[in-house]
């Protein structure tokens, strides 16, 4: 008799079976088959004795009974035909079920973990708007956005599983205003809107006017370093001008420090606008505007000189591809009444002198 032929009937042996006697007589001679047999004791005994560690009650004994089966299923064939002792087999299973447990105990711990949300709006047309909401900061568990054909906030409600309530709110753009350049939009007159969105799941809501925007989510562990860039991209696109947590320098004195705030001008007759209150409205465009002086770029500084004092906007991302943009302040602006004492950042469309609007290259 060959070891192959024998190595099924050392798994019976080890559950307590009959075997045939000439099969008995071989692993009693061979040394192969009687170290299978004393490696599979010796596994059995183990996993016994782990088992036991886990037993929270007295193991009592039991009559087994019998169960006659005149149809034999897959569980059954796959018992009676198994090279391993049968025991080990259960135990395996176990351990299976356990890690599967496991598994769902990890993924519940990486939700716990996670502490922001980021939100992306992607309307019909145009690029998409991306906000990071703090799940552990109110502080920082809203944002806004104000483009030029609608202007979006966004908020963090509550938490309910793994679903997030939102509370939205859909306002005109600067385009839609009476007054050229306006910005600062206050979005608190706008009715907001609750919805809940499920990270990974896409959540459409339906805009007046425009078509529905489609916001997705997705958690993270920590607050990223470009909350509001689409791509989180550190280069400009061509033709992009971009203020990423600006701070702004007057003779390297501090006037107003808009950190966590972005705003992204890409169309060619768009322009930054910030604010900052007892100094008036900087708009920073690519081309110039008439009474603008020119600014020189260096990655994430713009330099500039006005009325005999030096400036300089120092931005946490490259502003653009350009080597120069164009500044101009309007010290007689006045912003809406809940933004005069705390400044802000968004974008506005301008006219242009004909022949100046800058290109898409």
């Amino acid at each position: 008799m060959k070891c192959e032929e024998a190595a099924d009937f050392v798994s019976r042996l080890c559950d307590g079976q009959a075997i045939p006697s000439e099969v008995a007589a071989h692993i009693g001679t061979c040394d192969v088959c009687r170290a299978r047999l004393n490696a599979y004791l010796e596994i059995g005994a183990e996993l016994r004795r782990v088992a036991s560690l886990e037993l929270k009650h007295e193991v009592r004994a039991h009559d087994w009974k019998k169960v006659e089966q005149t149809r034999p299923n897959w569980w059954s064939k796959g018992w009676e035909s198994m090279r391993v002792p049968r025991f080990v087999f259960a135990l395996l299973l176990m351990a299976v079920v356990l890690l599967g447990s496991s598994l769902v105990i990890v993924k519940a711990r990486a939700r716990n973990q996670a502490t922001v949300l980021i939100l992306t709006a992607t309307p019909p047309s145009g690029d998409g708007i991306r906000c990071a909401l703090s799940l552990a900061d109110k502080n920082a568990a809203s944002c806004e956005s104000f483009g030029a054909e609608r202007s979006f906030a966004f908020r963090i409600i509550s938490e309910n599983g793994d679903r997030i309530q939102l509370g939205v709110r859909v306002g005109p753009g600067a385009a839609a205003l009476k007054e050229p350049g306006k910005v600062g939009l206050s979005m608190s007159d706008q009715e907001e809107k609750e919805y809940w969105l499920e990270p990974g799941q896409k959540l459409a809501i339906e805009v007046p006017g425009s078509g529905p925007i489609v916001l997705t989510g997705q958690l993270m562990d920590h607050m990223p370093s470009l909350p509001f860039a689409p791509d989180a991209q550190m280069d400009p696109r061509p033709g992009e001008l971009r203020f990423v947590s600006p701070v702004l320098l007057r003779d390297n004195e501090v006037v107003q420090d808009l950190g966590g705030a972005s705003a992204t001008a890409t169309e060619a007759n768009e322009t930054i606008e910030f604010y900052a209150p007892h100094e008036g409205l900087y708009r920073i465009s690519r081309s110039p505007l008439e009474g603008s002086v020119e600014g020189d770029v260096r990655l994430g500084r713009v330099s500039f000189s006005l009325h005999g004092h030096s400036y300089k906007f120092l931005l946490a991302a490259p502003v653009t591809r350009e080597k120069h943009v164009w500044v101009l302040r309007d010290g007689n602006y006045e912003a809406p009444k809940e933004l005069k004492e705390h400044g802000f950042l968004g974008t506005a469309n301008v006219s242009y002198p004909q022949g100046r609007s800058p290109s898409k290259n």
